[in-house]
């Protein structure tokens, strides 16, 4: 018996000791294929430019404030726009584009390719605002780090896309491998939580206004996001879950963030994967992009056309 003992407590500090290495090297393969992810969504935007001569609209937005995500009348979103060059022709065949995306059917659709695997909010957990049936995704077209909202898309230190707005190669004049295209970002954590919501057009799959009262990535500041419906999804100044939100009449600044430690993936435009420290240089300034200062290199590397020499980082 003594010896059944012995060896039962030699396998229990085995498996002790093995197990946050499974853990590990799993998580370590979900980052894998979320960095895979990133890369083909990175290929996908490098041909539908080879193809429509510029990157895809961040939304469609027939009327009303784009920056709204409540109000239903909008189209298809970036993410629609690339289906087709990511071998998912059928379900782009199937949106009817004269109808708001809150009508078509394919906005639940669960996609692998648009979802890190590391998120587990990201699979089910269907999103129930502004029509409801949306699907999660995990990546956000980078829309302009200088305003709130999408009102500073269209500038020249807008991101790579925006409302009713295409962006080209020839526009991004600070340089390809210094400019982000998609940021990760984390899956709403309740269905009234709009975040990561793939097919949802406006900032639930996009990422903007990172000056002013911005947020550095991975942020846990209680107030970090101004979204719709913040006190409905219980998370209104609430960052013990590194998910809150202030209670907003529109959806204005959304932060990147990933269920990965330390940091985040981005897509360049050059169709580059980088990941990134959540220590990245950040500088908040209350003067936004009007400041005549330096940026901070998160900044810096989501605005298209700000003449910034960025390092590395």
């Amino acid at each position: 018996m003594i010896e059944l003992l012995v060896v039962i407590s030699i396998m229990a500090i085995l498996i002790a000791l093995l197990l946050p290495a499974v853990q590990q090297a799993r998580e370590a393969a979900r980052r894998s294929t979320c960095k895979n992810n990133m890369k083909q969504v990175a290929l996908a935007l490098h041909n539908y430019h080879d193809t429509h001569r510029s990157f895809p609209p961040f939304i469609i937005n027939r009327n009303g404030n784009p920056s709204r995500i409540g109000d239903v009348d909008k189209g298809a979103n970036w993410l629609v726009f690339l289906l087709p060059f990511v071998d998912q022709a059928p379900l782009y065949q199937q949106w009817d584009f004269d109808i708001p995306a809150n009508q078509n059917p394919g906005r639940s659709t669960e996609l692998a390719i648009f979802k890190c695997p590391s998120d587990p909010q990201s699979s089910g957990n269907h999103c129930a605002y502004a029509g409801g049936g949306w699907a999660r995704g995990n990546y956000g077209m980078n829309v302009s780090p200088c305003s709130h909202g999408l009102g500073g898309a269209n500038g020249s230190l807008g991101g790579i896309g925006g409302a009713n707005h295409v962006v080209r190669f020839r526009d991004v004049s600070d340089g390809t491998s210094n400019t982000v295209a998609v940021d990760e970002i984390r899956a709403g954590l309740n269905e009234q939580d709009l975040r990561g919501s793939w097919a949802m057009p406006g900032l639930s799959a996009g990422t903007a206004a990172m000056f002013n009262d911005a947020s550095a990535p991975n942020s846990r500041e209680p107030n970090s996001d101004d979204m719709e419906n913040c006190t409905v999804s219980g998370l209104a100044g609430d960052g013990s879950r590194g998910m809150g939100c202030f209670d907003s009449s529109n959806t204005g600044q959304m932060t990147a963030r990933s269920m990965h430690v330390g940091g985040l993936h981005l897509t360049m435009v050059d169709g580059s994967v980088r990941f990134v420290s959540e220590n990245i240089n950040f500088r908040r300034n209350e003067f936004g992009c009007a400041t005549v200062g330096p940026r901070g290199i998160w900044q810096s590397i989501h605005t298209r056309a700000g003449n910034e020499v960025v390092g590395d980082f």
